[in-house]
C-alpha cells in the first residue's frame, strides 16, 4: 500500500497539471474582469459559482486519475445510454436557455447532458475501435455502429436547438475515425455526404438568427447594430489590445458593456483586450502545449482504448478551441461554442475536468502495469 502513492507520483504528469493549472488560473482571473463593470462591482456571483464549479470538477478529476481507465470500458455503454435518456428528457422537461431546451434543473444546480454526451460518445467510439481493429482501414459500412451511436445524442441535441454542440459529435466521429485509418473511398464518400448533409440543415435545420450569423460571417459591417455587432465588437475588443493590452480591469470594451456574452462565447476577446497580443499568445501557447501532450499521451498508450480516448479527448478541446477563437475573431460563423477552461459554464467546465482526468489516468497507468 505504501508503494501506491509512490507509483503514483513517479507517473504522474506534472507538465500537463501546470498547464491545465495555468488555464484554470488564467480562466478565473480573466471570468472576474469579465464581470466586473466600472463603478457597479459587477456580477461577482458568477465569478463565485465558477470557482466552486472549478473545484468540484478538479475533485471529480482527482477521482478519474486515481481510477483505472479501463473501468470506463465497461461502463461506456451503460453511460452512453443514461446520457441519451437525460438528453430526451431535457427536450421534453428541460428549461429553455437563450432558445436552447437542454438544460435539467438539479435541485439548486441546471445540468447541461450534451456536455457530458461528448465524453459519453468518446468512451462508445474508443470501445468500438479498441474491440474491432482493421489495419487495412476502415470502409463506409464497417463505420456504422460508431456512427449510429453519434447519430442518436446528434438527433436529440438538433431537437434541442443546440445546433453547435450537435457538430462536435460529428467532429469527434471524423476524427476518431481517421486516427484509425479509413480507405480513400470512404473519405471521399463522407466528403460527399457532409455536402450534402449541410446543405440540408442549412435548408431545413437553421433558425432565421443561426442563418444570420453566417450572414455576418461574411459581411458583419453590412448591420453592425444587429446581426453582426457581436463580431464588430469582437474584433474592436481584440485589436484594441494591440501588443501588450490595457491593462487588467481597464478594458473599455467589456467594461461599458459593449461586448455581448463576454463571460461564456466571448471571454477571449476580453482577455485579448486588456493583455493584448502577447498575453493571447501564451494562453494560445498553453492550448497548443495542452493538445501536443493529450498526443504523446495517445500514442504511448498501453493499449488502444486509451488510445483511442486520449484522442478523442484531443479531438475535443481542439474542436472546441478552434470554433470558439475562430467564431470571435471571425474566421468561421458564431457557434455559440464556450472556450474550455476559461468560459463561464458549469456542466462545461466538469466535463472538460472529467476528460482531462482520463488523460492523466491514461498517462499515469502506463507505468503502472
Amino acid at each position: 500500500m505504501k508503494g501506491i502513492p509512490k507509483k503514483y507520483a513517479e507517473g504522474f504528469n506534472w507538465p500537463l497539471a501546470a498547464v491545465v493549472s495555468l488555464l484554470l488560473v488564467i480562466g478565473l482571473v480573466n471570468l472576474y474582469s469579465a464581470v466586473y463593470f466600472w463603478g457597479e462591482g459587477g456580477s461577482t456571483s458568477l465569478f463565485w459559482s465558477q470557482l466552486m464549479w472549478s473545484l468540484i470538477g478538479l475533485v471529480l478529476m482527482f477521482l478519474v486519475i486515481i481510477s483505472d481507465y479501463r473501468v470506463f470500458y465497461r461502463i461506456a455503454f451503460p453511460a452512453y445510454i443514461v446520457i441519451c435518456a437525460l438528453l430526451l428528457l431535457s427536450i421534453v422537461t428541460g428549461s429553455a436557455v437563450r432558445g436552447t431546451h437542454g438544460w435539467l434543473k438539479l435541485g439548486p444546480f441546471n445540468i447541461q447532458p450534451v456536455e457530458f454526451a461528448k465524453i459519453a460518445y468518446i468512451l462508445v467510439a474508443a470501445r468500438f475501435f479498441s474491440d474491432h481493429p482493421n489495419p487495412d482501414g476502415y470502409s463506409l459500412f464497417d463505420l456504422w455502429r460508431p456512427g449510429l451511436a453519434m447519430l442518436v445524442p446528434f438527433v436529440f441535441i438538433i431537437l434541442q436547438g443546440d445546433l453547435g454542440s450537435s457538430l462536435f459529435l460529428i467532429l469527434i466521429f471524423v476524427s476518431l475515425s481517421l486516427f484509425a485509418k479509413v480507405k480513400r473511398r470512404t473519405l471521399i464518400a463522407c466528403v460527399i455526404v457532409g455536402i450534402i448533409a449541410a446543405g440540408g440543415v442549412y435548408s431545413f435545420g437553421l433558425k432565421e438568427y443561426q442563418r444570420n450569423r453566417i450572414f455576418s460571417f461574411f459581411n458583419p459591417e453590412a448591420d453592425v447594430r444587429g446581426s453582426g455587432y457581436h463580431l464588430v465588437q469582437s474584433k474592436i475588443a481584440v485589436g484594441s489590445g494591440k501588443i501588450f493590452g490595457k491593462g487588467y480591469l481597464r478594458g473599455n470594451i467589456n467594461k461599458l458593456k459593449y461586448l455581448p456574452e463576454r463571460h461564456t462565447d466571448f471571454i477571449f476577446p476580453v482577455f485579448a483586450e486588456e493583455w493584448g497580443f502577447a498575453g493571447s499568445i501564451i494562453v494560445l501557447g498553453l492550448y497548443a502545449a495542452l493538445l501536443m501532450m493529450g498526443i504523446e499521451i495517445a500514442s504511448k498508450a498501453r493499449d488502444r482504448f486509451g488510445a483511442f480516448v486520449a484522442m478523442g479527448v484531443v479531438a475535443l478541446l481542439f474542436w472546441q478551441i478552434a470554433i470558439n477563437l475562430g467564431g470571435v475573431l471571425g474566421l468561421m460563423p458564431l457557434t455559440g461554442v464556450t472556450l474550455p477552461l476559461m468560459s463561464y459554464g458549469g456542466s462545461s467546465m466538469l466535463a472538460i475536468l472529467v476528460s482531462l482526468g482520463l488523460l492523466f489516468s491514461i498517462h499515469i497507468k502506463r507505468f503502472m502495469f
